[in-house]
């Protein structure tokens, strides 16, 4: 059986803005979104790299744990989030 990843780690995004959670190689495990009405949650593969997830948030107040499954999401540049105005996100990778 080959060895598993289990190392996590958290980071808070800034609201409206562009938050670089890690420079370091990492996988996208999980994330907790909070909006206020609408708005959207973009994950890439370093700042200017490829989309790996996005969120779009329904038009109500709201809040969503969404869980990545097996090993997570790879973004071999690092992890940025950005997010919509007033949308707060806490991000779990490993």
């Amino acid at each position: 059986m080959g060895a598993t990843q289990t190392d996590v780690k958290s980071g808070h995004c800034e609201v409206g803005a562009t938050t670089v959670v890690t420079t370091n190689r990492a996988r996208l495990k999980g994330m907790v979104i909070s909006y206020p009405s609408g708005g959207t949650v973009v994950v890439r593969n370093g700042v200017d790299g490829d989309q790996l997830y996005e969120f779009t948030a329904l038009a109500v107040i709201g809040s969503i744990c969404i869980v990545i499954p097996g090993e997570g999401i790879i973004a071999s540049n690092g992890i940025a989030v950005t997010t919509a105005a007033a949308t707060r996100v806490n991000i779990f990778y490993g």
